[in-house]
Protein backbone atom coordinates (compact mmCIF):
# COMPACT_ATOMS: atom_id res chain seq x y z
CA UNK A 1 0.00 0.00 0.00
CA UNK A 2 1.85 3.28 -0.99
CA UNK A 3 1.97 5.69 2.31
CA UNK A 4 0.47 9.49 1.89
CA UNK A 5 2.64 12.06 2.19
CA UNK A 6 1.91 14.98 4.19
CA UNK A 7 3.53 18.39 4.68
CA UNK A 8 5.84 20.11 2.14
CA UNK A 9 5.64 17.86 -0.65
CA UNK A 10 6.84 18.93 -3.84
CA UNK A 11 6.43 17.70 -7.71
CA UNK A 12 10.89 17.24 -7.81
CA UNK A 13 12.18 17.79 -11.47
CA UNK A 14 14.15 15.69 -12.87
CA UNK A 15 17.16 18.37 -12.82
CA UNK A 16 18.58 19.75 -9.72
CA UNK A 17 17.90 23.61 -8.57
CA UNK A 18 19.22 23.65 -5.68
CA UNK A 19 23.26 22.86 -4.56
CA UNK A 20 22.45 20.72 -1.33
CA UNK A 21 20.01 18.62 0.11
CA UNK A 22 20.41 17.23 3.92
CA UNK A 23 17.93 14.90 4.80
CA UNK A 24 17.57 13.58 8.37
CA UNK A 25 14.98 10.91 9.15
CA UNK A 26 13.16 11.40 12.93
CA UNK A 27 11.21 9.27 14.97
CA UNK A 28 9.60 10.05 18.72
CA UNK A 29 12.76 13.25 19.02
CA UNK A 30 10.61 15.34 20.90
CA UNK A 31 12.72 16.16 23.41
CA UNK A 32 15.45 16.83 20.89
CA UNK A 33 14.35 17.60 18.31
CA UNK A 34 13.73 21.55 18.54
CA UNK A 35 17.15 22.43 19.55
CA UNK A 36 18.96 19.83 16.93
CA UNK A 37 17.38 21.33 13.85
CA UNK A 38 18.21 24.87 15.18
CA UNK A 39 21.88 23.86 15.66
CA UNK A 40 21.50 22.44 11.80
CA UNK A 41 19.64 25.31 10.53
CA UNK A 42 22.39 27.54 12.01
CA UNK A 43 25.37 25.44 10.63
CA UNK A 44 23.70 25.42 7.15
CA UNK A 45 23.22 29.17 6.93
CA UNK A 46 27.32 29.76 6.48
CA UNK A 47 27.42 28.46 3.85
CA UNK A 48 27.26 29.90 0.43
CA UNK A 49 25.44 27.83 -0.95
CA UNK A 50 21.67 26.70 -2.21
CA UNK A 51 20.45 24.24 0.22
CA UNK A 52 17.54 22.92 1.78
CA UNK A 53 16.84 20.57 5.14
CA UNK A 54 14.12 17.85 4.84
CA UNK A 55 13.62 16.54 8.20
CA UNK A 56 11.44 13.06 7.76
CA UNK A 57 8.71 12.20 10.20
CA UNK A 58 8.48 8.63 10.69
CA UNK A 59 5.43 8.27 12.14
CA UNK A 60 6.49 9.74 15.33
CA UNK A 61 3.23 9.21 18.22
CA UNK A 62 4.91 12.51 19.92
CA UNK A 63 4.72 16.26 19.31
CA UNK A 64 8.16 15.52 17.47
CA UNK A 65 6.49 16.33 13.74
CA UNK A 66 4.51 19.38 15.39
CA UNK A 67 8.07 21.15 16.90
CA UNK A 68 9.85 20.46 13.74
CA UNK A 69 6.42 22.25 11.29
CA UNK A 70 6.54 25.52 14.44
CA UNK A 71 10.26 26.12 13.00
CA UNK A 72 9.51 25.12 9.56
CA UNK A 73 6.99 27.96 9.31
CA UNK A 74 9.94 31.23 9.79
CA UNK A 75 12.61 28.82 8.11
CA UNK A 76 11.36 28.23 4.32
CA UNK A 77 14.56 26.16 3.72
CA UNK A 78 12.98 23.78 6.19
CA UNK A 79 10.50 21.40 4.84
CA UNK A 80 8.73 18.53 6.96
CA UNK A 81 7.42 15.62 5.41
CA UNK A 82 5.30 13.28 7.27
CA UNK A 83 3.52 10.03 7.01
CA UNK A 84 0.90 8.51 9.71
CA UNK A 85 2.72 5.02 10.38
CA UNK A 86 6.13 3.86 11.32
CA UNK A 87 8.27 2.20 8.52
CA UNK A 88 11.13 2.47 9.38
CA UNK A 89 14.56 4.06 8.69
CA UNK A 90 15.32 3.52 5.02
CA UNK A 91 11.56 4.51 3.83
CA UNK A 92 12.15 7.54 5.32
CA UNK A 93 15.69 8.15 3.71
CA UNK A 94 14.61 7.14 0.59
CA UNK A 95 11.68 8.88 0.98
CA UNK A 96 13.32 12.46 1.87
CA UNK A 97 15.96 11.55 -0.93
CA UNK A 98 13.36 11.55 -3.62
CA UNK A 99 11.77 14.66 -2.37
CA UNK A 100 15.46 16.07 -2.24
CA UNK A 101 16.28 18.80 -5.38
CA UNK A 102 20.22 19.02 -4.36
CA UNK A 103 22.74 18.56 -6.59
CA UNK A 104 24.36 16.67 -4.07
CA UNK A 105 22.28 14.90 -1.23
CA UNK A 106 23.84 14.55 2.60
CA UNK A 107 22.25 12.31 4.64
CA UNK A 108 22.55 12.21 8.95
CA UNK A 109 21.24 11.87 12.31
CA UNK A 110 18.79 15.17 13.06
CA UNK A 111 21.48 15.65 15.94
CA UNK A 112 24.33 16.03 14.30
CA UNK A 113 26.17 13.40 16.29
CA UNK A 114 28.57 12.91 13.59
CA UNK A 115 29.96 16.36 14.09
CA UNK A 116 28.40 19.49 14.05
CA UNK A 117 30.47 20.65 10.79
CA UNK A 118 29.82 16.97 9.18
CA UNK A 119 27.61 18.43 6.30
CA UNK A 120 30.36 20.80 5.02
CA UNK A 121 32.82 18.14 5.10
CA UNK A 122 31.11 15.64 3.64
CA UNK A 123 29.92 18.56 0.64
CA UNK A 124 33.55 19.38 0.46
CA UNK A 125 34.39 15.76 0.07
CA UNK A 126 32.01 15.47 -2.74
CA UNK A 127 33.65 18.34 -4.44
CA UNK A 128 36.79 17.26 -4.26
CA UNK A 129 36.35 14.40 -5.54
CA UNK A 130 33.88 14.60 -8.27
CA UNK A 131 34.64 10.85 -9.66
CA UNK A 132 32.89 9.49 -6.81
CA UNK A 133 29.09 8.78 -6.25
CA UNK A 134 29.04 7.93 -2.87
CA UNK A 135 31.66 9.22 0.41
CA UNK A 136 30.84 7.55 3.85
CA UNK A 137 31.44 9.48 7.22
CA UNK A 138 33.47 6.30 9.11
CA UNK A 139 34.84 6.62 13.14
CA UNK A 140 36.66 3.28 12.33
CA UNK A 141 39.59 5.34 9.91
CA UNK A 142 42.44 6.90 11.59
CA UNK A 143 41.20 10.04 12.62
CA UNK A 144 37.76 8.64 13.33
CA UNK A 145 36.35 7.37 16.63
CA UNK A 146 33.47 7.56 19.60
CA UNK A 147 32.98 9.67 22.39
CA UNK A 148 30.48 9.14 24.79
CA UNK A 149 29.19 6.38 23.17
CA UNK A 150 28.63 3.28 25.62
CA UNK A 151 31.43 0.66 25.40
CA UNK A 152 28.95 -2.01 24.51
CA UNK A 153 27.56 -0.27 21.48
CA UNK A 154 31.45 0.55 19.95
CA UNK A 155 32.40 -3.03 20.28
CA UNK A 156 29.14 -4.09 18.01
CA UNK A 157 29.81 -1.40 15.81
CA UNK A 158 33.20 -2.71 15.14
CA UNK A 159 32.79 -6.48 15.06
CA UNK A 160 29.79 -5.83 12.99
CA UNK A 161 31.34 -3.51 10.41
CA UNK A 162 34.53 -6.44 10.65
CA UNK A 163 31.40 -8.97 10.15
CA UNK A 164 30.20 -7.04 7.27
CA UNK A 165 33.25 -6.77 5.51
CA UNK A 166 34.22 -10.20 5.89
CA UNK A 167 30.88 -11.08 4.22
CA UNK A 168 29.28 -9.48 2.43
CA UNK A 169 31.77 -6.44 1.19
CA UNK A 170 35.02 -4.19 2.26
CA UNK A 171 34.04 -1.57 0.41
CA UNK A 172 33.85 0.94 3.25
CA UNK A 173 34.90 0.31 7.16
CA UNK A 174 31.34 1.86 8.10
CA UNK A 175 28.54 -0.07 6.57
CA UNK A 176 26.00 0.59 8.88
CA UNK A 177 26.14 4.22 9.58
CA UNK A 178 23.22 6.65 7.84
CA UNK A 179 25.71 9.65 7.72
CA UNK A 180 26.94 10.10 3.98
CA UNK A 181 26.66 12.24 0.77
CA UNK A 182 25.54 11.20 -2.16
CA UNK A 183 25.47 11.99 -5.70
CA UNK A 184 22.05 13.37 -6.77
CA UNK A 185 21.61 10.71 -9.62
CA UNK A 186 23.33 8.42 -8.40
CA UNK A 187 21.29 7.49 -5.29
CA UNK A 188 17.98 8.44 -6.58
CA UNK A 189 18.51 5.68 -9.74
CA UNK A 190 19.54 3.16 -7.27
CA UNK A 191 16.91 0.34 -6.81
CA UNK A 192 16.50 0.28 -3.35
CA UNK A 193 13.64 -1.72 -1.45
CA UNK A 194 15.11 -2.24 2.08
CA UNK A 195 12.55 -0.15 4.80
CA UNK A 196 14.73 -0.59 7.94
CA UNK A 197 18.24 -0.06 8.95
CA UNK A 198 19.92 -2.67 6.32
CA UNK A 199 19.00 -0.18 4.14
CA UNK A 200 22.73 1.13 4.83
CA UNK A 201 24.02 -2.17 3.45
CA UNK A 202 21.79 -2.69 0.66
CA UNK A 203 22.86 0.57 -0.60
CA UNK A 204 26.89 0.13 0.18
CA UNK A 205 25.70 -3.64 -1.44
CA UNK A 206 24.18 -2.32 -4.41
CA UNK A 207 26.41 0.56 -5.01
CA UNK A 208 29.84 -1.93 -5.53
CA UNK A 209 28.05 -4.02 -7.53
CA UNK A 210 26.40 -1.62 -10.24
CA UNK A 211 30.47 -0.23 -10.22
CA UNK A 212 29.78 2.85 -8.21
CA UNK A 213 32.89 4.31 -6.89
CA UNK A 214 32.55 5.09 -2.97
CA UNK A 215 35.35 6.85 -0.42
CA UNK A 216 35.09 7.58 3.00
CA UNK A 217 36.44 10.39 5.61
CA UNK A 218 37.22 9.90 9.18
CA UNK A 219 34.61 11.37 11.77
CA UNK A 220 34.16 11.44 15.52
CA UNK A 221 30.70 10.00 16.08
CA UNK A 222 28.91 11.52 19.90
CA UNK A 223 26.33 10.93 21.61
CA UNK A 224 25.51 14.43 22.92
CA UNK A 225 22.91 15.97 25.65
CA UNK A 226 20.43 18.40 24.95
CA UNK A 227 18.31 21.14 26.46
CA UNK A 228 14.53 19.69 27.08
CA UNK A 229 12.15 21.88 29.65
CA UNK A 230 15.37 23.14 31.47
CA UNK A 231 17.05 19.70 32.04
CA UNK A 232 19.90 18.06 30.42
CA UNK A 233 18.70 15.13 27.92
CA UNK A 234 21.07 12.61 27.35
CA UNK A 235 21.15 11.39 23.68
CA UNK A 236 20.13 7.89 23.30
CA UNK A 237 19.85 5.41 20.86
CA UNK A 238 16.31 3.60 19.96
CA UNK A 239 17.92 0.85 18.39
CA UNK A 240 16.78 -2.76 19.83
CA UNK A 241 20.87 -4.16 19.12
CA UNK A 242 19.92 -7.48 19.60
CA UNK A 243 17.21 -7.30 16.76
CA UNK A 244 19.80 -5.34 14.93
CA UNK A 245 22.78 -8.07 14.88
CA UNK A 246 20.34 -10.45 13.56
CA UNK A 247 19.42 -8.65 10.88
CA UNK A 248 22.38 -7.50 9.83
CA UNK A 249 24.06 -10.96 10.16
CA UNK A 250 21.53 -12.17 8.08
CA UNK A 251 21.92 -9.50 5.60
CA UNK A 252 25.71 -9.95 5.35
CA UNK A 253 25.58 -13.52 4.96
CA UNK A 254 22.55 -13.78 2.29
CA UNK A 255 23.95 -10.27 0.37
CA UNK A 256 27.05 -11.88 -1.45
CA UNK A 257 27.60 -15.65 -0.15
CA UNK A 258 30.13 -16.33 -2.61
CA UNK A 259 32.84 -13.91 -0.58
CA UNK A 260 32.79 -17.08 2.01
CA UNK A 261 31.70 -19.90 0.36
CA UNK A 262 34.40 -20.96 -1.92
CA UNK A 263 36.52 -20.07 0.98
CA UNK A 264 34.86 -22.50 3.00
CA UNK A 265 35.03 -25.00 0.07
CA UNK A 266 38.64 -24.64 -0.19
CA UNK A 267 39.06 -24.58 3.80
CA UNK A 268 37.41 -28.12 3.63
CA UNK A 269 39.37 -30.17 0.65
CA UNK A 270 42.49 -28.60 2.25
CA UNK A 271 40.90 -30.66 5.44
CA UNK A 272 40.12 -33.30 3.35
CA UNK A 273 43.76 -33.67 2.00
CA UNK A 274 45.27 -33.61 5.63
CA UNK A 275 42.98 -36.73 6.78
CA UNK A 276 43.71 -38.33 3.67
CA UNK A 277 47.76 -38.04 3.91
CA UNK A 278 47.04 -39.18 7.79
CA UNK A 279 45.46 -42.17 6.50
CA UNK A 280 47.82 -43.07 4.19
CA UNK A 281 50.49 -42.55 7.00
CA UNK A 282 48.49 -44.55 9.30
CA UNK A 283 48.23 -47.29 7.07
CA UNK A 284 51.67 -47.74 5.91
CA UNK A 285 52.49 -47.83 9.62
CA UNK A 286 50.11 -51.02 9.92
CA UNK A 287 47.40 -48.43 12.06
CA UNK A 288 43.91 -48.00 11.90
CA UNK A 289 43.62 -45.89 8.87
CA UNK A 290 39.86 -46.09 7.93
CA UNK A 291 38.12 -43.69 9.80
CA UNK A 292 40.94 -41.14 8.55
CA UNK A 293 40.06 -42.01 5.30
CA UNK A 294 35.88 -41.76 5.91
CA UNK A 295 36.49 -38.18 7.41
CA UNK A 296 38.62 -37.38 4.43
CA UNK A 297 35.88 -38.34 2.21
CA UNK A 298 33.40 -36.33 3.98
CA UNK A 299 35.11 -33.61 4.17
CA UNK A 300 35.82 -33.86 0.04
CA UNK A 301 32.15 -34.01 -0.77
CA UNK A 302 31.04 -30.93 1.71
CA UNK A 303 33.81 -29.43 -0.51
CA UNK A 304 31.67 -30.57 -3.36
CA UNK A 305 28.69 -29.41 -2.52
CA UNK A 306 29.83 -25.79 -1.41
CA UNK A 307 31.71 -25.22 -4.14
CA UNK A 308 28.31 -26.24 -6.49
CA UNK A 309 26.52 -23.91 -3.88
CA UNK A 310 28.81 -21.31 -4.62
CA UNK A 311 28.37 -21.68 -8.65
CA UNK A 312 25.26 -21.27 -8.34
CA UNK A 313 25.26 -18.23 -6.06
CA UNK A 314 27.81 -16.25 -8.34
CA UNK A 315 25.53 -16.98 -11.66
CA UNK A 316 22.39 -15.52 -9.51
CA UNK A 317 24.30 -12.55 -8.39
CA UNK A 318 25.09 -12.26 -12.23
CA UNK A 319 21.01 -12.23 -13.11
CA UNK A 320 20.82 -10.26 -9.51
CA UNK A 321 23.13 -7.56 -10.94
CA UNK A 322 21.58 -7.70 -14.51
CA UNK A 323 17.95 -6.99 -12.79
CA UNK A 324 19.46 -4.08 -10.63
CA UNK A 325 21.10 -2.79 -13.60
CA UNK A 326 17.51 -3.08 -15.94
CA UNK A 327 15.73 -1.06 -12.91
CA UNK A 328 18.41 1.39 -13.04
CA UNK A 329 18.08 1.88 -17.10
CA UNK A 330 14.20 1.73 -16.55
CA UNK A 331 14.93 4.92 -13.44
CA UNK A 332 17.01 6.94 -16.29
CA UNK A 333 14.73 6.23 -19.20
CA UNK A 334 11.55 7.95 -16.79
CA UNK A 335 14.04 10.48 -16.59
CA UNK A 336 14.35 11.42 -20.37
CA UNK A 337 10.44 10.77 -20.80
CA UNK A 338 9.74 13.52 -17.90
CA UNK A 339 12.23 16.06 -19.54
CA UNK A 340 10.07 15.87 -22.85
CA UNK A 341 7.13 16.05 -21.35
Amino acid sequence: MQQKLEGDVLKVGTEASLDLSVVCPFYNEEQIIGEAIETLLARLDRLDLKWELIVVNDGSRDRSAEVAQEIAQRRPNLRVISYAHNRGRGNALKTGIDQSRGEIIVTTEIDLSWGEDIVERLYEAAIANPDTEMIVASPHLPGGGYKNVPSNRVFYSRFGNLVIRTCMSNAVSMNTGMTRVYRRNAIRSLPLDEPGKEFHLEVILKAQALGYRIAEIPSILEWKQYKHQGQRTVRKSSTKVNKLILTHSLFSLFGNPIRYVWTLAAVAIALSGIFLLAGVVRYAMGLVSVYMGIISLALAMIAILLFSFGVIAQQSNMIQREIWRLKQDLWWANQERNRGE
